[in-house]
């Protein structure tokens, strides 16, 4: 019942966002009624934050499956590139951001919305990291890649917020890609 309710809660978040969430909704749309949804999320910002988690925990155990099955000789940087955009692109970051951008109106659940995105977050970008140092990068090299790659996902989501532009995001990747590798090719020692 309670995995039926999360996923309730991520669908209506990923349809209508925070402001058009409702809990109501989710209780129908996870065919329970309203008291036993109260039972496992007693308030919204307890549903919503029990969805955000449910999404960040799962994004987590697939990006650390990538990271993990990495063998030599394997394009980390593609790997990386390709993890970045189910991330920063799919149902996460999405939510994510609409719950940051309450303003004022909620700093209490922007906090904890903070606080779920580094836990979930901050291990995968160090795990990312030290994939890209194994590959022979130095740590400033290894950094900016990282760094950059995630940077350019982060932005490629507000610019979906403002003009939703697939031509215009496939061409910014494309291009990152291309600097990206003449930044390797010249930072990797040679083998």
């Amino acid at each position: 019942m309670r995995a039926r309710i999360l996923e309730a809660a991520v669908s209506e978040l990923m349809s209508k966002g925070y402001a058009g969430f409702r809990v109501e909704q989710v209780a129908a749309t996870a065919n329970v009624s309203r008291g036993a949804q109260s039972h496992h999320f007693p308030t919204k910002e307890a549903l919503v934050l029990g969805a955000l988690q449910k999404l960040y925990q799962a994004s987590t155990e697939a990006s650390m499956k990538v990271i993990d099955g990495l063998k030599p000789g394997d394009d980390v940087f593609d790997a990386l590139m390709q993890d970045s955009a189910r991330f920063y692109l799919g149902p996460n970051f999405t939510i994510s951001m609409s719950l940051l951008n309450l303003g004022d109106h909620e700093p209490e659940l922007r906090q904890k919305v903070r606080a779920i995105s580094r836990k979930y977050r901050l291990p995968i970008e160090k795990a990312w990291l030290d994939a890209l140092l194994r590959i022979g990068l130095a740590e400033e090299p290894a950094r900016t890649v990282l760094n950059i790659t995630q940077s350019i996902y982060r932005g490629m989501v507000i610019r979906r917020f403002l003009r939703n532009d697939a031509e215009y995001t496939r061409f910014t990747i494309e291009q990152w890609s291309k600097i990206a590798r003449a930044y390797l090719s010249v930072n990797l020692p040679l083998r």
